[in-house]
């Protein structure tokens, strides 16, 4: 049963089957134009004769010699104008009218005083002074015989023609297959850890080659999520190793010190929290970078928000020490979930505020079907370079940069992923009013 699953199989079947159908078909049609043909002739032969009788007969010849049986395998009578007969051949003398048929016309019927024999049989009238019919006849041995030897070639050579396609079939199926399963089996030795193999592709660019194509662009991506996944999980377990081995230092310390005071037990209570926090934002991040990457965009029902309200509520979280310009913000509404909006616009918030020197700039505008934000800072900027890299996991312009600062190198991937994920596209560029880097951050207009 397994077998019939296979390709090979199943097309060499359907080609056969289809094959014989159209076979036997043509083997019936065939069968029967001969055996047509053949009556045809008898026909031609049965009319010459009678027309021969109808000459004798006209030309004063006794009856009796017309229809002396010159051919064992016919027949001829002769009746008058009241249907009775007045001469036949020797093989019926004595019979009855063989044939009740109308003048000028063929049958094939059975006689029984010849043991049943089947025979052709045409009735002709004369035009002559007497208007007698006469009825000829001949046996159709020949054409029984004749069709019999056709359907014997037929059942011998219509197997051995079937035998012979599906042999061809099996063998042009199977080197049609034949790339397909070294692909199957080189595929099958590709693992884990040497996705960096690639199939060979055939030099003729056909549908398997294709194929070949399709599969070694697959086994791209999939390298490639492979490593992305191993450097997302080495990341992860350096930015958490830190917290936790602060933490242990910590609890060392205090518990070392049998003479600490509860100054001291307070302190290193509050450290211990700070880092605690730190890690729990840090395992936030990873869970919400965990999503499957192809989750779907908010569908089209998803409630309205107005993204000047957020962007407004965002910045009026920000520390009083830093300034927020918020003059530039007007009317933009989206479709989404609102969490998801102020999750975009504080991690670009925050991550401004890490950079900026003194000033922050937001900016919402509805532009060409498009609702626009941006977040300019006056710091350091990004360089070209390392434009596409911040977005990635624990992707950070200075490695060197001290983590106390809050961050955990996993705020714009978040943006860059719910972005995606909201119909929009975030990118880095040269600030031009602030001098520093511009964050800018396009959706869907709801309103368009």
């Amino acid at each position: 049963m397994r077998r019939l699953q296979s390709v090979r199989v199943r097309a060499t079947v359907g080609a056969t089957v289809i094959v014989a159908v159209a076979l036997v078909v043509a083997a019936i049609a065939l069968v029967g134009v001969l055996r047509q043909s053949q009556v045809e002739i008898l026909d031609d032969n049965l009319e010459l004769r009678a027309t021969d009788i109808e000459s004798l007969i006209d030309g004063g010849a006794e009856l009796s010699t017309v229809t002396v049986q010159s051919d064992e395998g016919g027949l001829v009578q002769i009746l008058d104008e009241r249907g009775e007969v007045i001469a036949s051949s020797e093989n019926i003398d004595g019979e009855p009218p063989i044939a009740d048929q109308a003048p000028n016309s063929l049958r094939t019927i059975g006689i029984s005083s010849l043991d049943g024999e089947s025979f052709r049989v045409g009735s002709f009238a004369t035009d002559g002074e007497r208007r007698l019919t006469i009825i000829v006849g001949t046996d159709t041995e020949n054409v029984e015989r004749t069709a019999s030897a056709a359907v014997s070639a037929l059942l011998v050579g219509v197997p051995l023609l079937l035998g012979l396609i599906a042999l061809l079939v099996w063998i042009v199926v199977g080197r049609a297959l034949h790339p397909v399963e070294q692909m199957r089996r080189e595929v099958d030795d590709i693992g884990g850890s040497d996705l960096h193999r690639r199939l060979r592709e055939p030099v003729v660019r056909d549908e398997i080659g294709k194929l070949a194509v399709t599969m070694n662009e697959m086994l791209d991506r999939l390298e490639e999520s492979s490593e992305a996944q191993a450097r997302f999980v080495s990341d992860a377990s350096h930015e958490l190793r830190t917290p936790i081995a602060v933490i242990r230092h910590e609890l060392e310390i205090a518990l070392r010190d049998d003479d600490a005071d509860a100054d001291v037990l307070r302190q290193t209570a509050s450290d211990v929290l700070d880092e605690d926090l730190r890690m729990q934002r840090l395992v936030d991040d990873l869970l919400l970078l965990a999503r499957r990457p192809g989750a779907p965009a908010d569908p089209v029902d998803a409630p309205l928000v107005d993204l000047d309200d957020v962007a407004m509520v965002e910045a009026h979280r920000v520390p009083h020490e830093v300034h927020v310009d918020t003059s530039a913000v007007s009317a933009g509404q989206v479709r989404g979930q609102p969490e998801r909006l102020a999750r975009i616009v504080r991690n670009l918030l925050d991550n401004a505020l890490r950079h900026a020197t003194a000033n922050v700039a937001v900016t919402v505008a509805s532009i060409d079907g498009r609702v626009v934000l941006h977040v300019d800072d006056d710091g350091p900027g990004v360089p070209p370079a390392e434009r596409e890299r911040i977005f990635e996991r624990f992707g950070r312009v200075d490695e060197s940069r001290t983590r106390g600062d809050g961050g955990t190198g996993l705020g714009l991937a978040i943006v860059r992923q719910l972005s995606q994920a909201l119909g929009g596209a975030v990118s880095v560029e040269t600030s031009p009013t602030l001098g520093g880097a511009r964050f800018t951050v396009t959706f869907p207009d709801a309103r368009s």
